[in-house]
Formats: C-alpha cells, structure tokens, sequence
C-alpha cells in the first residue's frame, strides 16, 4: 500500500479532536455519575450525568461515522473499508459502548442488585471504550505537534484504569488489596499501546500529562458544583520511569510497575488518596522487590536471580479474594417511605445513627444499623427512641467514607432499607433526605446470571484483545 493510499483512509486531526474532547467528557460524566449515586442514592436514568455520558459517546461515535463514510468515498469499496482494522475497532468499540445501556437496564431487570462497576455490563463499557480509543489511535495520520494522538492516548489510559474508579472516589466495593493489581493490569497495557502507536518523542509522559490534566479538571468542577470528587491519579505519574533509557524492554515495564506502586503505597501513607496504606503496601512491597531483583539479575546476569524475579511476580498476582460490599447505590427496589437520616461520631469514635421516617412508622421494625466499606461490614443495634424515631451506634475506624444502613422489617413481612454516605472523624452532623426502599434482587446467584456475566465479559475482552493484537500488527517506531 502506498503512502497516498494509506491517507485516503486515515482519520484526519480534525474528527481526532472531536472524539478526544467527547471522549474527556465522557471520562468527566463518568465521575460525576459516581459522585451522583454517592450524593444522592438512585435516580432517574435522565439525571444529567447520564445524558452528559452517552451524549458524548454519541458524539465519538458520530465522528467515526463521519470517518467510515469519507473513507468509503475516498476508497469506494465496502471490503476496502472493513479491511481497515483501526476503522472497524473503533466502530465495534463505539457501538458496544453504546450497546452497553440498554444491556446495563436489562441486566437489572433480570437479577436485581448489582451495583459494584465491576459487574458485566459496567466492564464492557470500560473495554469497549478502550477499543474505541485504541482503534482511533491507531487509526490517526500522524501530526507534527503530535497534540491529537497525546490527547487520544490519554482517552485510552482514561478508558482502562476506570477499572479502578470506585477505589479512587474511596467507594470501593471489594478488598482494597485488589487496586493496585487492576491499576497495573489496566495502566501498563495503556502504555504498551502509546509506545507502540505514537511516533512522538516521550509519549508515555505525554500521555499521562493528558491523563492527568483530564482528571485535575474533572476534580476541579465537581468540588465547584459541591459534588463528591475523586482522588487525584497520583500513582499513575509513577508510569513516566519507563521513560527512563532501559537496557530491555522488561526492564522498562518492571520499572514502570516500581513506579505506580511506589506512588501508590507513598501516596497512600501520607493521606493523599482514600487507599489503606496497609492494603496498598502488601502488594507495593512484591513488586518493588521484584524490581530489584529485576535491577540486580541484569547486572550480574544471574539467572538465579531472574527465576526468583518471575517466582515473586507469580506471587504478587496471586491475591486473596474479597468480599463484595452491598454498598453504594445498591439496586435500590421498591420505596417504602421518605425518611431523613443523620449521623454524627462523638469523642469516644462512636457513630450515632438517627432514622426519621415521614410516613408508615407504625408498620416498621427496627432490625439493625449496618455500615459497610469494601468487603467490611460493622453491625450495631438500631431501636426506637420515642415518636416516629430511631437511633443506633456503630464503632468505625475514623476518616473512611462508609456507607451506613438503617434496617427494618416491615408489616407485610418483607425488609426495607436505607442508607447514607458518611465519613467518620469529625463532630459535624450530616442529615440527608432519603428513600427507605425494599431491597431488589438480592437472592443466590444463578446459572443464567454466570452465563450472561461470561458472555459480557467474553465480548468485551475479546475486543480489547483484538485491539492489542492490532497495536503489535501496525507497530511505529516512537522517537527517542
């Protein structure tokens, strides 16, 4: 194929710059969607932050159409078109990203309460999304400023470590053991794919430069519209020592790991981001070992060393798993009554609980308070304290955000619940106006359930696959 040829095909700047800047809205809404649920429980599906998502998903998704159909024109044949991996990657991308909306609606339709981003549906939107980046990058003409591919390689940084959201907006909904294994299994292959498709000197800083300002941003509005904001991507500056001259290419990716993880388990330690420096650390310090081992089998040529390296990193892969938390707007069924909740935690450490239900008290009974934080759960006793009043106290560890649950059974003999957000440490006392709602879905996982989550994963996988295999296919030299 001729130079000529090959631009007749390629995405121009400017449909680039169009699917970057969506795509950072989209990174934006996505936060703020989280920061919604947290603020406020379930909403409408037409809250802001959701039209703000798929508006901008429908935007890149647009501009691709525009970019397939100048491509047609130009190479007039449909064969020609769909033999353009890039194009066809970014297509299936978008449309699975899309596509995941209504899977997302069905999906709790069917099986109730699955709240965690982890679950099917939320997972194929990160991997499609990603595909979609990815697809784009590799498709771009190649600029001189290199402006339009540092901006689409900070989406596809963006895209992959969304893994990881619930741990940096401090909601996580499993061991925090797991985040920094799921920030480096989604961050490294985000650089394998700039080095591979940016021909720009010091495109990984680039990158995570894009990234960065992205999420700075992000955190700046929400803290503007008194949204809850999430921590600031701190571990992955940790990424910009691949940068560094490495003798080898494993080297270089080891030395990437080192970094996220010192910035992780550093960042941790000083208060910085919500992660338990204790949970961040076990896996840090492995992997910093691991580096080591790495530095010193290189320089003595030690295979003894090499083969302890690779034992390490077999361990540090090998993590326990954690519980799911029931927390964090957790398939809210059906309302039972309006209350208002507030809790406040005294000198001694302790968190008092009061639920104020506006209506059907009288057909209420206190079961227990309940707070609930990555796989932890803290049981107190919740009890009638005179009117339509109830109060309970919880002992929880200070400065975490925690979820906090008021639980009742009511007269029909079915259970209702409500929750609230609230960070320990202080004397202030948070009230919000909630929903006291019956539970949704909440029953044994069955065979259905396994399948459909298989085959959600299954497609997502399989596309964020094949869009690595495309990097490795179309490779460009990057400068050095």
């Amino acid at each position: 194929m001729t130079v000529s040829s090959m631009h007749t095909w390629r995405l121009g700047p400017g449909l680039g710059s169009i699917i970057a800047g969506s795509g950072a809205v989209s990174l934006f809404a996505t936060y703020w969607d989280d920061a919604w649920h947290t603020d406020f429980g379930r909403d409408s599906a037409w809250i802001p932050p959701h039209v703000t998502l798929y508006g901008s998903v429908a935007v890149a998704g647009l501009a691709i159409l525009v970019w397939g159909l100048t491509a047609l024109a130009r190479l007039r044949s449909i064969s020609a078109v769909l033999g353009r991996p890039p194009l066809a990657l970014a297509a299936l991308g978008g449309g699975f990203t899309l596509a995941a909306a209504p899977a997302d609606a069905a999906w709790h339709a069917a099986y109730g309460r699955d709240a965690v981003l982890w679950s099917p549906p939320h997972m194929l939107v990160v991997f499609a999304s990603a595909t979609m980046a990815i697809g784009v990058l590799a498709g771009l003409r190649t600029t001189r400023s290199g402006l339009v591919e540092t901006a689409v390689s900070g989406l596809v940084l963006g895209s992959l470590v969304m893994a990881v959201l619930e741990y940096e907006t401090d909601v996580p909904q499993f061991s925090e053991a797991f985040y920094l294994p799921v920030l480096l299994a989604a961050a490294i292959p985000a650089v394998l794919v700039t080095r591979r498709l940016v021909p720009h000197r010091h495109a990984v800083l680039r990158m995570i430069a894009a990234y960065a300002l992205t999420r700075l941003l992000t955190t700046v509005v929400l803290v503007i519209m008194g949204r809850s904001a999430p921590d600031l991507p701190l571990a992955v500056i940790g990424l910009a020592a691949m940068e560094l001259p490495w003798r080898s290419t494993f080297q270089r990716y080891t030395a990437g790991a080192a970094g996220v993880a010192a910035a992780a388990w550093t960042s941790a330690a000083l208060g910085w981001t919500g992660q338990s420096p204790a949970s961040v650390g076990a896996v840090a310090l492995p992997l910093l070992a691991v580096w080591l081992l790495c530095l010193a089998a290189a320089r003595r040529r030690s295979p003894v060393l090499g083969a302890a390296a690779a034992a390490l990193i077999g361990i540090v892969l090998v993590v326990s798993p954690g519980r799911p938390a029931r927390a964090h707007d957790p398939g809210q069924g059906e309302p039972y009554a309006e209350v208002r909740l507030s809790a406040v935690t005294d000198n001694a450490g302790v968190t008092h609980l009061a639920v104020l239900p506006e209506s059907r008290c009288n057909e209420m009974q206190p079961l227990r308070a309940v707070a609930r934080r990555a796989g932890r759960e803290v049981i107190g006793r919740l009890g009638p304290v005179g009117g339509c009043r109830f109060e309970g106290a919880l002992r929880l560890p200070r400065g975490d955000l925690w979820f906090v649950y008021g639980e009742f059974r009511t007269s029909g003999g079915g259970d209702a619940e409500t929750w609230m957000p609230f960070r320990t440490g202080d004397r202030t006392t948070v009230t919000m106006r909630r929903e006291l709602y019956r539970p949704a879905g909440g029953g044994d996982v069955t065979g259905g359930q396994i399948a459909w989550g298989a085959v959600l994963y299954g497609v997502g996988l399989s596309l964020l696959a094949a869009a690595l295999v495309l990097t490795r296919a179309r490779r460009k030299p990057a400068g050095r």
